[in-house]
């Protein structure tokens, strides 16, 4: 276990927890490791499940106690995070866009390196479509545009590709016409 809590500690350090939430006595976290992982953790008997192939007391588990302990977590009262924790994180991300920005960001560039079918960059970037409809950041929008040059590298050839393309340009011209409208 000892070398599983090093591992986590490494995980965390190098940002590998995408995001923590905090429910009653109960963490529910997701790790980027070979694969995104979900984890759960009982904070009274310690008690722990992860979708990983160990299970449990595992180098993810240890990452999701370290950003618990480190103060990088979300507090929840929905009981749905016991059905989808996924569901509440994204229900955060949308009531706080300056919160979920780098969550979606960070999410978007491990699938644009891990993806094999470009099926969840695609519902990741229409997410982050979503958020910049919501709240425009050129910011957030350049490094959209920096992840889809890398994704476009690999799957140049998929209609898919052309169409989010189309869809990043359409977005830039509705938030440059909503910009330009609502200045004095």
């Amino acid at each position: 276990m000892d070398n599983a809590k090093k591992k986590g500690e490494q995980y965390f350090k190098k940002g590998k927890v995408l995001w923590v939430l905090k429910y009653k006595d109960r963490l529910y976290g997701k790790v980027l490791g070979t694969y995104p992982y979900y984890v759960e953790v009982s904070i009274k008997s310690g008690k722990s499940r992860c979708t990983c192939p160990i299970g449990r007391d595992c180098k993810h588990v240890f990452a999701v106690l370290e950003a618990f302990e480190n103060g990088e977590y979300f507090k929840t009262s929905s009981p749905l995070v016991e059905l989808s924790s996924q569901a509440v994180v994204d229900e955060i991300i949308f009531e706080n866009p300056d919160i979920g920005k780098p969550i979606i960001l960070k999410e978007l560039i491990y699938y644009v390196n891990h993806d094999e079918s470009g099926s969840e960059v695609a519902r990741l970037f229409r997410k982050a479509f979503a958020l910049l409809k919501m709240e425009f950041s050129e910011e957030f929008y350049e490094s959209l545009l920096i992840q889809f040059g890398e994704f476009k590298k690999v799957f140049y050839d998929y209609e898919l590709t052309e169409e989010l393309e189309r869809e990043l340009e359409e977005l830039k011209k509705f938030t440059s016409n909503n910009l330009a409208s609502s200045s004095p």
